[in-house]
Order: C-alpha cells, then structure tokens, then sequence
C-alpha cells in the first residue's frame, strides 16, 4: 500500500513526467504527496570565479555566490509552487519542501519516510549529456532504500506492467509492489523470466503465479532466453508497455546499469518509467 509519495521536482520535462506519474498514483491512492526541490550547495563551493571584468588574478565580489543562491532559490519555489497548484487541482493532499544540501544523499534520507520516490530519469542539465542517468538520479538509486520510479522524458498513464522476475528476494519484493499497483490502477501485468531451460523458467515462475493468483491480480507469463534486458526492450516495444518494474538486485541488472553494458543502453532508451524495488 503507498501512502506517501516523494516527488523530486526540478524545471526539467523528466521532472514533468515525474510529477504526472506521482499524482496519478497519488490520486488512485488516497496517499500524500511530498514536492521536494534540493538546491545543491556543491554549486556554491566551486574553485574561485574568474571574471575578464576583473584583473585575471582577482575573484569577482563575495556576494555572488549569495545572489547565485538566491537566483536558484527563487526558481526551486517556482517549481514547488506549480507542484502544489497541481496536486490541487487533482484533490490530492500536497506538501511542499525546499531542502539544501547535495540532491542525491538528501533525497534518500527524505525517502526513508515515504513508501515510493519519484523522479525524472535525468534533470535540468540533460541537453549537456548523453548519460543514461543524471547524477542526481543515480546517487539517488545507490542510496534509496524506498523504491523508486524512474520518469522517461514524456509521461503517458500507467495501463500496462512489464516485471522482470527471478525468484530472488528484490524480485518478490517487486511482485508484491508490481501486484499492489496493478490491482489499484486495474492494469494487466506481464511476469518475464529469463532462464537457461523452459522448465527452470516455470519453475521460478511458481512462486509468482501463485501469489498473483491469490490477490486476483491478471498476468500473463512469458519465458525467455538471452540477456533478459535485451528481451524486456523487445516486449516494451511490441507489446506497449507502459512500466517496467525490477527487482533492484534481482539479475544484478542495476549493478550493470550503473557501471555500463548493454543494460545502461537499455535503460536510456527504455521508452517506459522504470521502477526498481530495494
């Protein structure tokens, strides 16, 4: 059961997504939602400023990076103001928060205190970057001990689950979750499990069908061979999937994700949310 949401708001159009994403399930629900915006202090902790207005030894004026906080602060509580007046229009209970320190460790230690986090898959900076995750993003994903929803760029409603399943203890935490929101948004459910031999597959699949089964929840089962984050983009693109969900140790796909493979590709180019179970 989610209860408390934590949104990551920023002014990027993942945040946008994330934000559509946190008051769809806000709203299904009945949960508070909690708009978060970190104003990140490393930025005021950078090597001294060098001006051509001023000698080339010199720093420019002490108070500039005052008024750079101040600049960031002003638009931090733009964005939190549109995510109230959002949240608002939709009936659902809002809190908002602007917080100091670096986004990544502050998001997680707020995230203990919520059942899901939501946040764009990439920030403001993205146009600079082709990393299949922002920074802030994936310091987020290292340190969150609450499960996570990765926003793509465009929202779309959440009709159809992909999770990707292996009988480990991430994975059940998943079908649990993957089951909980299926039943609230009345969403079918597609359980993918890669296995060396059919028969290892549908044995690990058990576990899964049976629980889905005892909380009437639908599914269709699918067995497969190969790198199963190869499979999973295959399915997203036939089959319209609209959220993939992963157990956070389960495959050991996360560990992949973030240190390079052909899963940080996938990832990238996942056109679907991601959610990733501790």
């Amino acid at each position: 059961m989610i209860k408390s949401i934590l949104l990551a708001a920023d002014a990027s159009k993942h945040s946008s997504a994330a934000r559509e994403h946190a008051l769809e399930l806000a709203a299904t629900y009945g949960a508070r939602l909690t708009a978060v915006n970190v104003l990140d202090v490393r930025l005021l902790e950078m090597p001294p400023y060098l001006d051509y207005a001023y000698p080339f030894e010199t720093i420019p004026p002490a108070q500039f990076p005052v008024e750079l906080l101040e600049s960031f602060r002003v638009k931090a509580e733009r964005v939190l103001e549109e995510a109230r007046l959002a949240a608002e229009d939709r009936g659902v209970k809002v809190e908002t928060r602007l917080e100091e320190g670096v986004p990544g460790e502050v998001l997680a230690e707020l995230g203990d205190a919520h059942d899901l986090i939501v946040i764009g898959k990439r920030g403001e900076h993205a146009r600079w970057g082709k990393d299949m995750l922002g920074t802030v993003t994936e310091e987020l994903v290292r340190r969150a001990t609450t499960p996570v929803l990765l926003a793509d760029e465009e929202y779309r409603p959440l009709r159809s689950f992909l999770l990707l399943y292996d009988g480990s203890h991430p994975a059940n935490q998943a079908l649990k979750l993957t089951a909980d929101m299926a039943a609230h948004l009345k969403v079918p459910v597609k359980v993918m499990t890669s296995a060396g031999l059919p028969e290892q597959a549908e044995a690990v699949q058990q576990e899964a069908r049976k629980y889905l089964e005892a909380v009437e929840v639908a599914a269709v089962f699918r067995q497969v061979q190969g790198p199963i984050e190869v499979r999973a983009a295959e399915e997203v693109e036939a089959e319209s999937i609209d959220l993939t969900v992963i157990g956070r140790k389960g495959y050991s796909i996360l560990h992949r994700l973030i240190l390079g493979s052909s899963a940080e590709q996938l990832m990238r180019d996942l056109p679907t949310p991601v959610l990733l179970v501790p």
